[in-house]
């Protein structure tokens, strides 16, 4: 099991203490300068997250237990702040990861990245330069973020080491054919491969998700040895939710990111009254009592609790099956004797 301090923020992170509040992901801005097809918020209107509010959410989640927050957007480097959110939760101590199309990071953003110790996560679900300008909207941005990860790489950004650089991929079937491509460049920048679940909002819809006996011939013919990461595939168990939270750009608090529960709002209550008192979050921390379908009799159940996010939006349901977990299979039908809880 790995330490709470464990530099890959893509592992499961034992916990400290019952009822840690270990986990932050941050939607900083909607502000982006792609226009993703699959986002699941490129039609928001542009938003930046209240500092103050953030910072005072940030100042009582220490109090919690905070280890690792997320930086997300639309594209967090557009956010007004980011520097100053970066100044804080590493004077704090909190390991921080972002999330970037990564685009905006030349060399001197490299090095000041690398110098605060900052993991970056950069999305990308194709190399052909026509089909990323289609997909992202992004003329012209294609070799950017190519040299981008040159740029990390040459300020000491590595696959196994702290700070951290990875490309994040999602697994869904317009890109399938280009994972193996993407894993094969990720190994020859010296960077990590990582492979998301790809959850069905936004403009993703359900029948664009690769299906589970695709993405299991990928991990058993190309994973190979390389630093490859397949959250929920059964041996990179995810504890979020049990232990985190989302901060949209809106100030209101959802479960995780890719689950549209709002539980709470930092413009009304604070962070530490809706972690304690929130239903849900509550029902969250102690999932494995809950789950229901193929998760419910699975005999990994407490050690993996398959993608919740990806449960809700097959079935309106937190508590149903994983339609993609590895090891059972897709599950036909489920009503929830639960009401999903939403």
């Amino acid at each position: 099991m790995n330490s709470p301090n464990n530099p890959n923020p893509w592992e499961y992170t034992e916990l400290e203490f019952p009822g840690q509040l270990a986990y932050l992901t941050v939607s900083c801005t909607t502000r982006c300068n792609f226009t993703c097809d699959f986002c699941s918020k490129k039609d928001y209107a542009t938003t930046d997250l209240d500092y103050a509010i953030l910072e005072n959410a940030l100042s009582e989640s220490l109090l919690l237990g905070l280890r690792k927050v997320e930086l997300t957007g639309g594209e967090a480097l557009l956010y007004p702040r980011f520097w100053d959110v970066v100044a804080y939760l590493r004077e704090n101590d909190v390991m921080v990861q972002l999330v970037t199309n990564g685009s905006l990071i030349d060399r001197a953003v490299a090095g000041k990245l690398a110098e605060a110790r900052i993991n970056v996560a950069i999305s990308l679900t194709t190399l052909d330069p026509e089909e990323f300008s289609r997909v992202t909207g992004g003329k012209g941005e294609h070799r950017a973020v190519l040299e981008t990860l040159e740029h990390l790489g040459d300020a000491g950004y590595r696959a196994d080491r702290y700070p951290m650089f990875a490309i994040h991929s999602l697994g869904s079937r317009k890109n399938f054919g280009e994972l193996e491509r993407l894993r094969n460049f990720a190994a020859q920048k010296g960077c990590g491969f990582v492979l998301n679940r790809a959850i069905p909002v936004g403009g993703l819809q359900a029948d664009n998700v690769a299906s589970t006996t695709d993405l299991k011939r990928f991990l058993d013919n190309e994973a190979g040895d390389h630093q490859v990461s397949v959250p929920f595939s059964g041996d990179t168990p995810c504890n979020r939710l049990k232990a985190g939270c989302y901060i949209g750009s809106d100030a209101k608090i959802h479960p995780c990111s890719g689950i549209d529960i709002e539980v709470g709002d930092l413009r009304k209550e604070s962070i530490a009254t809706i972690w304690r008192e929130s239903k849900i979050l509550d029902r969250c921390r102690t999932i494995d009592d809950h789950l229901e379908g193929s998760c419910g009799t699975c005999p990994e159940r407490g050690r993996c609790y398959g993608c919740r996010a990806v449960a809700y939006a097959t079935w309106g349901s937190l508590t149903g099956p994983d339609p993609g977990c590895f090891r059972f299979g897709e599950d036909r039908q489920f009503n929830s004797r639960q009401g999903g809880w939403a």
